[in-house]
């Protein structure tokens, strides 16, 4: 989603709070429009993450392309509580290419990853 479409959609949530409180609605009117400002802020919500981990991966390796990577920085970038998924998309690669790399490197990736370390990272953004 561009800037524009996060303008957007910040406006439109606007719009619907200021509606549904400063008018009756009937039932059914108000549940789809908060149907809508659910669906609105959920986007403009993964939008916020995707920008924060696309920035994380950034800062731990600058402009490296995949094949560059170390296992210590994947690990880094996975401490962060950036998930996989998001790391395929920063890279344009199959998920599954994330998987073969632990499984390539699976000694010094498991030597290195904390698993406790990465769960309290993400749950920045599960709260």
């Amino acid at each position: 989603m561009a800037v524009m479409e996060v303008t957007e959609n910040k406006a439109r949530q606007q719009e619907i709070i200021s509606y549904i409180t400063n008018n009756d609605l009937p039932h059914n009117e108000l549940k789809e429009l908060q149907r809508e400002l659910n669906q609105l802020m959920n986007r403009n919500t993964e939008e916020k993450k995707k920008n924060f981990w696309n920035k994380t991966i950034k800062r731990f390796i600058g402009n490296k392309q995949w094949n560059d990577i170390t296992v210590a920085e994947f690990v880094e970038i996975r401490h962060a509580g950036v998930p996989g998924d998001a790391i395929a998309d920063y890279f344009k690669i199959a998920r599954s290419t994330i998987f073969n790399f632990t499984q390539r490197n699976k000694e010094e990736y498991h030597r290195r990853f904390n698993t406790g370390i990465y769960h309290k990272s993400k749950e920045f953004w599960n709260d």
